[in-house]
């Protein structure tokens, strides 16, 4: 199934969908799910970063007694 035909492709209850064209979905679906998972963890892992940074800075500076 091309990129063009996936995107033009929509799950209704009128017709069934290939098993090319589910597998195609599928896939389509699974990747995307892996791309967001993978910017949510770096985005999460750079705001944690950030946050022991400034709780260690303001902890040096006598802030954190």
């Amino acid at each position: 199934m091309s990129e063009q035909e996936l995107r033009k492709y929509r799950l209704t209850g009128v017709e069934e969908p290939t098993d090319e064209q589910l597998e195609a979905l599928m896939h389509a679906a699974g990747e995307e799910a892996r791309r967001r998972g993978a910017e949510a963890e770096a985005k999460f892992q750079s705001e944690l970063e950030q946050l022991v940074s400034d709780n260690l800075a303001n902890y040096s500076c006598g802030n954190g007694k």
